[in-house]
């Protein structure tokens, strides 16, 4: 491995991760101080989310279609099934929170 090269891939996954972890946290510490969290703006977050969960799911699904047609190598459709098994992980966990709740 390269010296260099490591310390590129550092500061670019460490960029990467401050830059995810504050468009989750900036945009709702304005919502809640400007006291904008009402029923409306909940139901369009759940509706966004839910639009984009949809999404997400064709992307990874073409995307699991393609690393089986177009590579002759197993080890890209084994990392996308990694990727869908976690995504829908997720989405059960999500789901049973949600559903324990109401």
């Amino acid at each position: 491995m390269d010296f260099n090269n490591f310390w590129v891939q550092l500061v670019f996954w460490i960029i990467l991760g401050v830059f995810v972890i504050s468009s989750f946290i900036i945009p709702r510490k304005l919502v809640k101080k400007k006291k904008q969290h009402d029923e409306r703006f909940v139901y369009n977050d759940h509706l966004g989310r839910s639009y984009g969960w949809m999404g997400s799911v064709v992307v990874i699904f073409i995307c699991w279609f393609l690393s089986l047609a177009v590579f002759k190598e197993l080890l890209a459709f084994w990392l996308i099934s990694i990727i869908w098994a976690g995504h829908m992980t997720s989405y059960a966990i999500g789901t049973a929170i949600a559903n324990s709740r109401n």
